[in-house]
């Protein structure tokens, strides 16, 4: 456990509490905000995870200054809001920042009982039906001081966007991390979908299109990127489909740059709908053209025919015909790389989130006095 007591006592402590630390893009976000906030002096950081061992939960306790002890007894432990009642008072921690719906009625119930400004960050997901899950948070955040969304299709979700309490700060990346060497070294011939094999992203359909794909691009081959659930029935639909030359899947990958750099374009399918995806960002970082499903906030990130190609539906023509529309033009295709990339170090550079989260912690801890 890392503690910083008797050098920092006059520095306020921020809680960030999560409800596990999966190998997601929340979780993903969370990390990057835990290391930004390190290089900055006036503050410390607090880390919480309750359901332990996640594969991104080593990188947050490198870069937080305090790790809470917190102990569940199992995943939806009510008694936890009151161990966290003591742990806040031990610990000094004064602002409580919640990712997860028993997080959130966890730091509420301590926040509200110790006086202390409680930010709910919940609001990663653009569903137009929200599930139990959300629905909790979405209690919570009745009573939260802020509530930050990484999309404004999420506020919309959530029916929170005309609160004066709710605003968006996007996902951030740093842009140096995405290099693209050269270009022209990119195979025309193959294209990458990075996500989890879980209901959330749907890879059945891109594996149905590539037939029709083929009919044009008869050697395109497929790489898909992520773990889950689902992903053996992926497997049995290749293999169903006498694809299995023309696929291959990565499971035990948490850096997909190198990937995403040798491809000619980036698949995300979202039938749920996205809030801010991390992975659309990245394929633009890379220089990569992205097709992507018209829902959620995946709009505020892909320009339509500009930094790639939003599709109505995950019909396999649809999504045959916006990948055959990106590899028939490469010149085209160029340009859409080049200027997502410049939107990503605009409207999705670390730097700017960083900042966005200090003001609005600052802000908070100022009118808590």
């Amino acid at each position: 456990m890392k503690v910083a007591f008797d050098t920092d006592m006059d520095k306020p402590i921020i809680l960030i509490l999560a409800d596990g630390m999966p190998a997601g893009g929340t979780e993903r976000q969370i990390v990057e905000l835990l290391k930004g906030l390190r290089s900055h002096n006036d503050i410390l950081t607090a880390f919480g995870v309750l359901i332990k061992n996640g594969e991104r939960e080593e990188e947050a306790l490198r870069y937080a200054d305090i790790v809470l002890p917190i102990k569940q007894n199992k995943s939806l432990d009510v008694t936890l809001a009151f161990s966290l009642i003591g742990l806040v008072k031990k610990y000094g921690v004064s602002l409580i920042h919640t990712f997860g719906s028993i997080s959130d009625f966890s730091g509420i119930i301590a926040g509200k009982l110790t006086g202390l400004p409680v930010i709910n960050g919940s609001i990663r997901n653009a569903r137009p039906i929200l599930n139990t899950r959300d629905r909790i948070s979405k209690l919570c955040m009745r009573f939260a001081d802020r509530v930050v969304a990484n999309s404004q299709a999420g506020l919309r979700a959530y029916r929170c966007d005309d609160w004066q309490s709710s605003c968006v700060i996007y996902n951030g990346v740093d842009p140096a991390r995405f290099r693209v060497e050269n270009d022209k070294s990119r195979s025309q011939q193959s294209i990458c979908m990075v996500g989890n094999f879980t209901r959330k992203k749907d890879q059945n359909s891109l594996i149905k299109a590539l037939p029709l794909i083929h009919r044009k691009f008869p050697e395109l081959y497929l790489i898909l990127v992520g773990r889950g659930p689902n992903l053996q029935k992926c497997r049995n639909l290749v293999s169903d489909l006498q694809l299995s030359r023309y696929v291959s899947f990565v499971t035990d990958c948490n850096q997909p740059e190198n990937i995403i750099g040798t491809c000619s374009a980036g698949i995300l399918l979202s039938p749920g709908g996205e809030g801010i995806s991390n992975v659309l960002i990245e394929y633009m970082a890379m220089k990569l053209p992205a097709v992507a499903t018209d829902l959620g906030g995946n709009r505020e990130v892909v320009e339509h025919g500009k930094t790639g190609l939003l599709i109505p539906n995950h019909e396999p023509r649809n999504i045959s015909e916006a990948v055959c529309q990106i590899l028939s033009s490469p010149e085209k295709s160029s340009d859409m790389g080049d200027h997502g990339r410049k939107v990503v170090v605009q409207k999705f550079g670390l730097e700017r989130m960083i900042k966005e989260y200090l003001d609005l912690y600052r802000g908070l801890l100022v009118q808590n006095r």
